[in-house]
């Protein structure tokens, strides 16, 4: 097998097969919470999450990403397996001359050299290392970013497979005023000894600071729909603290519209009633967003645990007609309280 961490590019060797193969990949992860992605034919990527169906916060990994998105698969954090196929329902490790190819490519293709470059000569490194280091920290904030534009060494909050929040420090523009942002990335962190995780944490906190608000409307016998807007940087991404703008604790999660980047519906859900405002939500949303030049998304979500899963939703005749939500949903319906 092949082990990406922060350390560079290595060879592990193994005789295991299926599933003494996985707790094996689980003891170099160092965690029995693991995710395979399947690359192609013939590799499988691991990383572990910090529980099952909520992947890790923190700094991503440069090598590993950049191999999975050779296969158009998404971004990991953290420390990365590779190992051979599952196939006929076991997984297998690499040969030995496969897994020399895959390290000598690994360590070749330049990743590990560039994270450590002076990074005080390229941007957006640059513009950050300039800003003093005691108004540095209360310019971290976090903006909704895709995926698929992420760069190789992002900080970011995954929220599903299309979409983050990404770190970001707001620097002097053109104008003089910190109005431009810009990502921080993780070899930053290094430099300012600190984590990832320590700088995610302080710009959801400075993000309690701006300028946001919120608007509750009753809908009798459901729980109230809530309207957030927050017309600066962070936008969307409030959404990793809604709980908070709402005052109020999700243990069951919420029903979630991103019409627009600078606007959030929610519906909590407290009892099995609640799931019935999927229709009016998905409505508002499709209403708002289909006119919008800074739409984010026509589909309604399910905010879970830091997750944003899609619910998938299908429409005839501008009617919901049918959802596609993760079977986790389908547990929580079965479960809710009927009074």
């Amino acid at each position: 097998m092949v082990l990406t961490t922060a350390d560079g590019v290595h060879l592990v060797t193994t005789n295991s097969i299926g599933m003494d193969l996985v707790q094996e990949v689980a003891r170099l992860l160092g965690s029995e919470n693991i995710r395979s992605t399947r690359l192609g034919g013939d590799l499988t990527l691991w990383h572990a999450e910090d529980g099952p169906g909520r992947p890790r916060a923190g700094r991503l990994n440069a090598v590993a990403s950049g191999l999975a998105a050779e296969y158009g698969s998404p971004p990991v954090v953290g420390p990365a397996v590779i190992s051979g196929p599952i196939a006929h329902n076991t997984i297998f490790p690499l040969d030995a001359a496969e897994a020399d190819r895959l390290v000598n490519r690994l360590r070749g293709d330049g990743v590990e050299r560039a994270l450590d470059d002076d990074c005080a000569n390229h941007s957006p490194c640059r513009e950050l290392l300039a800003i003093p280091a005691a108004q540095r920290e209360s310019l971290f904030r976090l903006v909704p970013a895709n995926t698929s534009d992420l760069g190789p060494d992002g900080i970011y909050i995954h929220l599903n497979d299309d979409l983050v929040a990404l770190l970001v420090a707001m620097g002097p523009g053109e104008s003089g005023s910190f109005q431009q942002a810009y990502p921080v990335l993780g070899h930053l962190a290094e430099r300012w000894h600190t984590k990832p995780t320590d700088l995610l944490m302080r710009a959801i906190e400075n993000m309690r600071s701006d300028d946001v608000t919120v608007q509750t409307f009753d809908q009798y016998d459901h729980s109230p729909m809530h309207v957030v807007v927050d017309q600066g940087v962070s936008g969307v991404a409030q959404v990793v603290r809604l709980e908070q703008l709402l005052g109020t604790d999700l243990p069951h999660g919420a029903i979630v519209g991103l019409p627009r980047e600078h606007q959030i519906i929610a519906v909590p859900i407290r009892k099995a009633r609640d799931l019935a405002t999927i229709a009016p939500v998905l409505q508002l949303v499709q209403d708002i967003g289909s006119k919008a030049l800074d739409r984010v998304s026509l589909d309604v979500f399910w905010l879970h645990r830091g997750r944003l899963h899609p619910l998938r939703a299908e429409t005839r005749n501008g009617q919901l007609e049918q959802i596609y939500p993760p079977d986790e949903f389908r547990q929580l319906m079965e479960r809710l309280p009927r009074d």
